[in-house]
């Protein structure tokens, strides 16, 4: 797929951060799920690998970002099919919308709400892999709160997972 297409979508939802765009696309590019009409990039959404750690246990899951369809291309179930097939490879996923309209989108495709916080000491914890890890910085110093996140396919109780990263 063609990076300055994918650019194109994230510039139109997200705007233009110039250096964290160029980092997000060389660090996570590898990440980059997309759907092309034609030779055009109609969706894309990064599906950023991260490991969640229980006592005694940890897996494998996706940290859903970025996810965004061109204006052009919205309605028509390209982002609905971009998630139902990754959902499709068996691995939780795990996002914070970007906006409070997106949860419905969410919900359709099964996700559920759930209580995240940014905390030490929680014995539920997901922290960045790979090209994320190097792009997130963590959060935890700047205090204690929880937030509305959204998951599927946990093999365990998403409540109170501590995700204290964000993207710099």
């Amino acid at each position: 797929m063609n990076e300055q297409g994918l650019r194109e979508i994230y510039r139109e939802a997200f705007g233009n951060d110039g250096e964290f765009e160029d980092r997000l696309f060389s660090l996570c590019g590898e990440y980059c799920r997309t759907v092309s009409c034609g030779d055009k990039a109609a969706a894309m959404l990064f599906a950023l690998p991260c490991e969640i750690s229980i006592p005694g246990k940890s897996f494998y899951a996706y940290y859903l970002y970025a996810a965004a369809t061109q204006k052009a291309y919205r309605k028509k179930g390209y982002m609905s099919g971009l998630i139902n097939d990754l959902i499709k490879e068996g691995n939780p996923i795990f996002l914070k919308p970007a906006n409070e309209g997106l949860f419905s989108f969410y919900e359709r495709l099964g996700f559920k709400k759930f209580s995240a916080v940014v905390s030490a000491g929680s014995p539920k914890t997901a922290r960045p892999l790979d090209g994320f890890a190097r792009l997130s910085s963590n959060e935890a110093e700047h205090g204690n709160y929880s937030y509305t996140a959204m998951s599927i396919g946990m093999p365990i109780d998403p409540n109170g997972l501590c995700f204290p990263y964000i993207m710099e």
